[in-house]
């Protein structure tokens, strides 16, 4: 083999690793920290097609609120009555009794949520309802 070939060859074998190392990357050994990318901020989310109607806390049959209204939720009259608020003669939470209290309506309906709906109730005995 010629002097010349022998170089060419021995530039095609230095030549290798170079490329490979241009290809591949070379680590940086630069002693500053690598910065983290700045994280990316999520979108504002876009408004829904169709609006979520919030549900009020409100009985408007009974006038109210319906998480605590003993007469359309049964789970709840055992407490009502280990509490000592309960209405024998109309069998619902005394603290709901607006026939024995009235007075407890208007302050029930201070307490009505604006997108409540229905309106005031009026019990009496003669009502229609099982009380």
């Amino acid at each position: 083999m010629t002097h010349l070939g022998r170089l060419s060859r021995s530039v095609q074998l230095l030549a290798l690793p170079a490329l490979a190392l241009t290809l591949l990357g070379c680590p940086d050994n630069s002693s500053e920290p690598a910065t983290p990318a700045p994280a990316e901020t999520p979108a504002t989310p876009a408004a829904p097609l169709v609006q979520k109607k919030e549900a009020a806390d409100w009985c408007p049959e009974h006038g109210v609120p319906e998480s605590i209204c003993s007469r359309c939720n049964d789970s709840l009259v055992a407490g009502f009555k280990e509490k000592g608020d309960w209405c024998e003669q109309h069998g619902l939470a005394d603290s709901q009794c607006f026939t024995c209290h009235p007075e407890l309506e208007a302050e029930f309906l201070k307490k009505k949520p604006a997108n409540a709906g229905g309106e005031s109730t009026e019990h009496s005995e003669g009502d229609g309802h099982d009380h």
